[in-house]
Formats: C-alpha cells, structure tokens, sequence
C-alpha cells in the first residue's frame, strides 16, 4: 500500500488570508461592475475595473507580507 501524503490529497491552494481578501475584494468589484453596468454609470464600471485590478495585486502583496500559505 502507498505511503499516505496529506500534501497530494490535500495541496491548500489559496488557504490562506491573502488569498481570501484578495478573492472577497475582486467578488465585491466583479458584483458592484455588474451592478454599474446594469444602471449605466459608466465611471463607476471603470472604478470596478480598476478595484478588480487592486485585488488582482492584492495577493502577491500580502503574500509577501507574511499572509500567504506557511510551510509547517
């Protein structure tokens, strides 16, 4: 039988706070870009576009800022 690898069955991709704020930032830009988009402010669909990008970079940012995953 295989040595049981907890890293094979479970590799924690994005467990971790970086990727959680970066992922809420960029849901919040993508649902307000719709909702702009629906009402037609066209300044304020430019202004999501731009939040999206932030969270974008959200992620590298506070991974190196010692957010990102921890090896144990």
């Amino acid at each position: 039988m295989a040595d049981y690898d907890p890293k094979f069955v479970d590799p924690g991709h994005g467990d971790s706070r970086a990727a959680w704020a970066s992922v809420v930032v960029m849901l919040i830009a993508v649902a307000a870009g719709t909702l702009f988009f629906f009402l037609d402010m066209p300044m304020l669909v430019w202004a999501s576009a731009g939040l999206l990008l932030v969270g974008l970079l959200l992620w590298p940012i506070l991974a190196k800022a010692g957010y990102g995953l921890q090896d144990h």
